[in-house]
């Protein structure tokens, strides 16, 4: 039995279509089957993997160091907290399509064990004075 797309669906695959961007790649013939295999042995979709691995070399190159990858429930904000190469703690997020990267103080002035906290109260903030209409 073959299933039916419902409207609800079509309208659901455009919303996210018209909320992402796309980037068509090309490799070496057999090269395919290599990048599944590894992007599966992390638990990740190729398009997870290539993400990863885009953003990875770019932080890479720039002798930034990824901290880690977090989440705010509250305004549904993903992001990366990074060292970068003069010692500021950074939030790289995206928000309303747009890509920022937000320095904070230096890694020195932050107590690791706060680091993580301190930096999503930041970006939190942040969020909350661009809600209201501030600085």
């Amino acid at each position: 039995m073959g299933s039916t797309y419902t409207k609800a669906q079509k309208e659901a695959t455009k919303r996210y279509i018209n909320s992402t961007d796309q980037i068509r790649v090309r490799t070496e013939k057999g090269n395919i089957d290599f990048i599944k295999a590894h992007a599966k042995s992390m638990g990740e979709t190729m398009g997870e993997f290539v993400n990863r691995a885009i953003s990875e070399a770019i932080y890479r190159d720039r002798g930034e160091i990824l901290i880690e990858t977090t989440h705010s429930d509250e305004y549904n904000l993903s992001g990366k907290l990074l060292l970068s190469s003069d010692e500021h703690y950074e939030i790289d997020y995206i928000m309303n399509g747009v890509r920022k990267i937000r320095k904070l103080d230096k890694q020195k002035d932050v107590p690791s064990a706060f680091i993580s906290d301190y930096a999503w109260m930041k970006l939190e903030d942040e969020i909350e004075n661009n809600l209201l209409g501030g600085e």
